[in-house]
């Protein structure tokens, strides 16, 4: 057994997954008691009267050729919040194990291991007057919690809200010094916007290192719901095991194998480049206005700032029928603002917002 399977829930390495009936293309299944009849307008290729494929293997091999791993090392879920859920549930029993966070960041980590009962270790990143180093990680914090019996630990990067990517070095310590001892999950849900390349060598280095993926911002797919893990052979043939079949849904998977194509994908790239020069003209045309107190560089499809009256700021841009994200529930970021890069068109209507 691969050592990373000693962390999950010992009732789970020994779990028998349910088993659907045989799939097979061009044959007559009467074996998963399904309707025989399309339902009036479906014009779905496959046919919603029929259950999709218990996993999306299409899917499965097309993000593997984009991502550069092995199929085997790959399984798709319904956003990475399912993801964060199903990885929570695998190795984290309710009243027992925990989950380190890093706030500020994705608010997801906490509600799941809440709901799965884990206790919650918060490590704060580490802030700075020196631009360049805030929001860092709290390396040292983290390996006391690990020290503790922490089974998870969490990093986004580039983290959300604040748009700032983590440290490679900072992250390499981490995975060094959790071997066998936790599992490190790193986020890389906005990595196409940044230049810091994907932990995906750490990953290949250390099997106790899991990625976090998500088609939702650079290919425009947030309604379809797509994310994906990549984790060693082992953990993927677990997490396949504690996440039931025919999860992803037929139509889901048709728009997303042709958003995957090469046109499609050029298409994407195309965005992500005019997103990463609108948000740098943002950040150029925020930093420079009177209420606003501090800008954080990005490496997301998002800004952060710190204004000095955020509820006259937000206010504005809603009167321009603008909606802005502000965090009331966390005292660290009063008065702080995360505005979504948009169109240029969008990006000019919220300047003249804000600024007039």
């Amino acid at each position: 057994m691969s050592s990373v399977l000693d962390l999950a829930r010992p009732e789970l390495r020994q779990l028998t997954p349910y088993v659907p009936g045989d799939f097979a293309a061009d044959t007559l299944r009467l074996n998963a008691n399904e309707s025989p009849w399309r339902a009036p307008g479906d014009d779905t290729e496959r046919g919603l009267n029929r259950y999709p494929p218990p996993r999306p293997d299409v899917l499965t091999e097309q993000l593997s050729a984009y991502y550069g791993v092995p199929q085997s090392e790959i399984l798709l879920t319904r956003g990475s919040s399912e993801a964060i859920d199903v990885l929570i549930r695998t190795f984290c029993a309710a009243g027992r194990d925990s989950v380190v966070i890093c706030p500020p960041t994705f608010d997801m980590y906490r509600l799941y291991a809440e709901i799965q009962g884990a206790r919650i270790l918060r490590v704060p990143l580490q802030r700075s007057d020196d631009l360049g180093k805030d929001f860092s990680l709290d390396v040292d914090g983290i390996m006391a919690c690990i020290d503790q019996g922490a089974k998870l630990v969490f990093i986004c990067s580039p983290n959300n809200p604040t748009g700032s990517s983590i440290a490679s070095a900072d992250i390499a310590r981490v995975c060094e010094a959790s071997t066998g001892r936790a599992v490190v999950v790193i986020d890389e849900a906005y990595l196409e916007f940044s230049s810091q390349p994907s932990a995906r060598p750490l990953q290949q280095r250390f099997e106790h290192v899991v990625l976090l993926r998500t088609l939702s911002k650079f290919v425009s797919l947030a309604g379809v719901r797509c994310g994906a893990v990549i984790a060693s052979a082992p953990v993927i043939e677990l997490l396949g095991r504690v996440l039931p079949p025919y999860t992803f849904p037929t139509p889901s998977i048709e728009l997303v194998s042709r958003a995957l194509g090469e046109a499609s994908l050029t298409v994407a790239e195309e965005r992500v480049q005019t997103l990463r020069r609108e948000r740098d003209r943002l950040e150029a045309a925020l930093g420079g206005l009177p209420q606003v107190e501090k800008l954080w560089p990005s490496d997301a499809n998002f800004v952060f700032l710190k204004v000095r009256d955020s509820e006259r700021f937000v206010s504005r841009a809603r009167s321009a029928g603008i909606l802005l994200r502000v965090f009331a529930n966390d005292p660290s970021l009063a008065d702080c603002v995360r505005i979504t890069v948009g169109r240029p068109e969008d990006n000019d209507r919220l300047l003249a917002a804000v600024t007039t």
